[in-house]
C-alpha cells in the first residue's frame, strides 16, 4: 500500500447534488401519487350503489387513518432530516467523522476499533444480508453503554455522497495503517479494490 510520504491524508465527502434532487423528487412523486390513489379509491367505492352504507363508512374510516399514517410519517421524517444538520464527512488519520459545519458530531475512530470476539473470525467484514446491500462492518467500544458493538459503517448524512467508496476505502486503508492488529476480510479488500500487502 502506498502513502504519499508516510502520511494519510484526510479526505471530505462531496456532495451529489444531483442525485439527491432526483431522489427526493422521486420520493415526493410516489407519496402525491399513493395519496391520489387512495382519495381516488374512496370515491369509487362512494359513489358506488352497490354497497353497503357500513362498508363505506368502515373505508372512510380506514382511509382517513391511513393517509394520517402516511403524512404522520412523512413529517417526523422532514423533522429528522432538519435535526440531522451533518454538513460533511471526513476520514482522516484518526477515523471517521460526521461534521456540523466545523464540529464533529460523531465519530468512529481506529483508537475504537475491538477485534472481533470470536478470535477465529475478521475484525472488519462484510453484512450479507438477502435484502439489503453490503455493508463494511467493525467492532467498536460504545463508551455511551460501555460495551463492544457490532456496527456497520454508515454515512448519516441527509444528501448523497458522490465519493462513497473512496472514504469506505481510505477508512479501511486507516484500519490497515493504523490498526494492524485487525484483521480485515479479504472480501472487503475485494469490494473496495484495496490490495493488501
Amino acid at each position: 500500500m502506498d502513502f504519499q510520504n508516510n502520511e494519510f491524508s484526510k479526505i471530505e465527502s462531496l456532495k451529489s447534488t444531483k442525485i439527491t434532487f432526483v431522489v427526493k423528487a422521486l420520493g415526493a412523486i410516489i407519496f402525491v401519487s399513493i395519496i391520489l390513489a387512495i382519495i381516488n379509491l374512496e370515491i369509487v367505492v362512494i359513489e358506488s350503489g352497490r354497497l353497503s352504507v357500513e362498508f363505506k363508512i368502515s373505508s372512510v374510516v380506514l382511509s382517513v387513518i391511513l393517509l394520517s399514517f402516511l403524512v404522520y410519517a412523512v413529517l417526523k421524517g422532514k423533522i429528522i432530516i432538519r435535526k440531522n444538520k451533518i454538513t460533511k464527512v471526513i476520514v482522516d488519520q484518526n477515523g471517521l467523522h460526521h461534521y456540523k459545519d466545523e464540529t464533529i458530531i460523531e465519530s468512529l475512530t481506529f483508537e475504537s476499533l475491538y477485534p472481533n470476539p470470536d478470535l477465529k473470525n475478521y475484525d472488519v467484514v462484510l453484512s450479507e444480508g438477502e435484502d439489503v446491500g453490503f455493508d463494511i462492518c467493525v467492532y467498536y467500544f460504545d463508551k455511551s453503554r460501555n460495551t463492544i458493538i457490532y456496527k456497520a459503517i454508515i454515512f448519516n448524512t441527509p444528501f448523497s455522497i458522490r465519493n462513497r467508496k473512496e472514504l469506505e476505502r481510505h477508512f479501511i486503508k486507516g484500519v490497515i495503517k493504523f490498526r494492524s492488529d485487525l484483521k480485515v476480510s479479504p472480501k472487503v479488500l475485494h469490494l473496495l479494490n484495496i490490495k493488501n500487502s
